[in-house]
């Protein structure tokens, strides 16, 4: 078997938008070196300072170097039948499969990381960045930040490693099948291995253990391994990959759950990389307030989140047929709900009466929001799922043993989670024809 020992400088630190200005090749047959191949490359750009002050590197010498296309042909031909082997090898893969895909050659060899290697054999290290461990292990580099360099320390790291690891360890980090090809590079692989295939909510955390991306799934498992494996070369997925330490899971027993619960700690955790959640489109709020006057108001607001809203509606017609119902069958001067009116200077109800009126109605408003419970499976089969909705709002969920169970005991157990407008919505999408439904009238007591 041969490894094609390798490492890349670049001019930046993601393949999208970056590219190789130097490549330097140790293929390995297991024993020793058979072959060392290094070039500089002409990325057709000029190279950043930062570069140049980390690598050496600078457009002087780079002047008659070849661009990629010319040692395509002889790359392949190391490359051909070889596993291909670097420190974190998920970032020089993305950048020479970028370079081949650039001039229309596929390249996806089997893969295996030096970085993880060298977890394996040396647990418990602090730090398995090349520099320190090649310290730790007495490993000489001569030139830091050159490409042949680099590669020749990965070498010696390498051996040294496979010294201490069986074929079997190996063989298993190769094989492209394996979750273990696409990891992070600071990510504990017993944390990927120990991820069920369920359903529920994954943390992943970075090294001080803060959750820096919350998401659900059906299938926790391959939805994690989803984010490893697409779009690697941008410079988002490069900073986020690196930033990973840690994967940790709660089971929902349900995907209904799992949206509720990631809803909550998003909201909760706020991660740097959940973007997509803080992005959300303006929705239209009706919010509840008390002017200088002592009325009590409600108007509507189109935001896209806010603090505190009674009610939330797709679009401001709705939001206004709701206040229009309210005004009409409680008889609340419009003007008092944010509604446009002819009689502006007609004379507004007393104060307390206002007040009252408003409070009753909101209160008869809600009570004829529906109330249910949503029975399913749980987490295992000893147990069952409920989530409960009291007039229209979310009231949390539990898991209880599979029997039948008193709706106080059910209450009594519930997780709560925060009203939101997202929740809002889901709960908002259930009918009675959902599975597991069951109406709660008010003189029910058994589930």
């Amino acid at each position: 078997m041969l490894y094609a020992i390798t490492d890349i400088e670049t001019t930046g630190s993601h393949a999208s938008g970056n590219s190789i200005i130097e490549i330097g090749i140790c293929l390995h047959d297991g024993e020793k070196i058979v072959r060392e191949f290094s070039t500089l490359i002409d990325p057709g750009i000029r190279i950043p300072p930062f570069i140049t002050a980390l690598t050496g590197i600078d457009d002087h010498m780079l002047k008659g170097a070849p661009p990629f296309h010319q040692v395509a042909d002889e790359l392949e031909e190391i490359f051909d039948e070889a596993i291909f082997v670097a420190h974190n090898v998920n970032f020089d893969h993305s950048f020479i499969r970028a370079e081949f895909a650039a001039i229309g050659r596929n390249w996806n060899p089997p893969k295996l990381c030096t970085m993880r290697l060298a977890r394996k054999a040396f647990p418990g290290l602090p730090s398995y960045g090349l520099g320190k461990i090649c310290n730790w292990l007495d490993i000489e580099n001569e030139t830091a930040h050159r490409a042949l360099s680099d590669a020749k320390a990965a070498t010696s790291l390498f051996e040294k490693s496979m010294q201490l690891l069986d074929d079997d360890v190996v063989k298993k980090m190769i094989a492209k099948a394996s979750g273990e090809v696409f990891l992070p590079p600071n990510l504990n692989s017993e944390d990927f291995k120990n991820l069920p295939e369920k359903p529920g909510v994954y943390y992943m955390l970075n090294e001080k253990g803060k959750p820096i991306y919350i998401g659900k799934a059906n299938n926790l498992k391959k939805r994690v391994r989803q984010h490893f494996t697409v779009n690697p070369e941008s410079k988002r997925m490069q900073a986020f990959m690196k930033e990973i330490h840690h994967v940790k899971y709660e089971l929902t027993g349900t995907e209904l759950i799992a949206l509720l619960l990631e809803d909550a700690e998003i909201r909760q955790h706020w991660p740097a990389y959940n973007s997509a959640q803080k992005r959300k489109p303006p929705k239209v709020h009706i919010v509840r307030y008390t002017d200088q006057s002592g009325f009590e108001r409600l108007a509507m607001q189109v935001t896209a989140r806010v603090i505190a809203a009674h009610k939330t509606f797709p679009s401001q017609f709705s939001a206004r047929t709701w206040l229009n119902e309210l005004a009409s069958e409680f008889n609340i001067d419009p003007r008092l709900l944010g509604l446009n009116m002819f009689n502006a200077d007609a004379e507004l109800p007393t104060r307390d009466d206002h007040n009252n009126q408003l409070r009753i109605a909101l209160d008869v408003f809600q009570s004829r929001e529906p109330s249910f419970v949503i029975q399913d499976v749980g987490r295992h089969d000893d147990e069952v799922s409920y989530v409960l909705v009291r007039n229209g709002q979310l009231m949390g969920f539990t898991f209880l043993a599979n029997e039948e169970h008193l709706l106080d005991v059910i209450e009594s157990n519930i997780r709560p989670l925060p009203q939101s407008e997202v929740n809002a919505s889901i709960i908002g999408n259930i009918n009675e024809n959902y599975r597991g439904y069951k109406k709660l009238p008010a003189a029910e007591t058994i589930i």
